[in-house]
């Protein structure tokens, strides 16, 4: 299997625990080691490995700078993966992209599934799901869509909540406004290997933890909670948080508010028990993968 992104949060992981799988040879790309801009990069990787597999974790994920400047949100979330497809076609590799829950609108109240209408209220979410087009219209395309993804190799706020917490004096503020699913990033893994593992090569799936109806707010209350009896490696009584419950007025790109996806199809498709979010913050806080 190539894994491209390696060095980004879920590719950080892939790699970390790819010694469990060892039906699955794993060979990681990081940014500066394969361009996946570069159409004829990616076919001359391909034919040289013959994978399988290949697994994009690549993303542009500033959500707020996409805004500012979509075509360079569309050139890593849409315009390479045209090239990456023929590359995969004549290999005859399947390719495993991920993508977001930011393609919904975020105006249902119940969790979205893989059957409901995608329609993002921001470039990001509109880059992905043009993405997303791109990868399922070829015949052995698989789109993975998943959302809030945490662990303590990734690069985002869940992530840095404990650190925060830790090091903080006054009062932390938490958005209390947008509600999701928190994705342990090791999980996720799992099902990727195991997506691979069983054959599976072409659809769309939604991938998160269970428990879904959570704001960071509730996820940043629950990690200072466990903090304080003593689960984790910091020392100190952890920093107050408080809720953030008004737009902070950023000017920063719009945001759907209401993003919970079901994970019942991959769970069901692979044999997967999947876990609730509140299940996984021990071994968030234990760096256990």
């Amino acid at each position: 299997m190539i894994l491209t992104g390696a060095n980004g949060g879920v590719g950080s992981i892939m790699q970390r625990m790819a010694p469990r799988y060892g039906n699955i040879s794993l060979l990681p790309y990081a940014k500066n080691e394969l361009d996946i801009t570069d159409a004829d990069a990616l076919a001359l990787c391909f034919n040289r490995a013959k994978p399988q597999y290949v697994l994009n974790t690549a993303a542009y994920t500033n959500v707020d700078m996409a805004e500012k400047d979509p075509a360079a949100a569309y050139r890593l979330n849409a315009g390479c993966l045209s090239g990456m497809v023929a590359a995969c076609r004549e290999c005859g590799a399947v390719l495993i992209h991920l993508s977001t829950d930011y393609v919904f609108d975020g105006k249902k109240l119940s969790p979205y599934t893989e059957d409901d209408r995608p329609a993002p209220v921001n470039e990001y979410g509109k880059s992905k799901r043009e993405g997303e087009r791109i990868v399922l219209s070829y015949e052995k395309g698989v789109v993975v869509r998943t959302s809030w993804v945490y662990s303590l190799f990734a690069k985002n706020f869940l992530a840095a909540i404990p650190r925060l917490l830790a090091e903080r004096k006054e009062p932390l503020y938490v958005d209390s406004i947008q509600v999701n699913s928190p994705t342990f990033a090791p999980d996720l893994a799992d099902a990727l290997y195991k997506l691979a593992g069983q054959g599976l090569a072409s659809g769309l799936y939604q991938y998160t933890s269970e428990g879904g109806g959570c704001d960071r707010y509730t996820f940043a209350t629950r990690i200072r909670e466990l903090m304080t009896g003593g689960v984790g490696s910091s020392s100190g009584i952890p920093a107050p948080v408080l809720p953030l419950t008004e737009d902070a007025g950023t000017g920063g790109a719009p945001r759907p508010l209401y993003t919970v996806m079901s994970p019942a199809l991959i769970g069901k498709e692979l044999g997967l028990d999947i876990p609730h979010w509140e299940d996984r913050l021990v071994k968030f806080l234990r760096n256990e993968i």
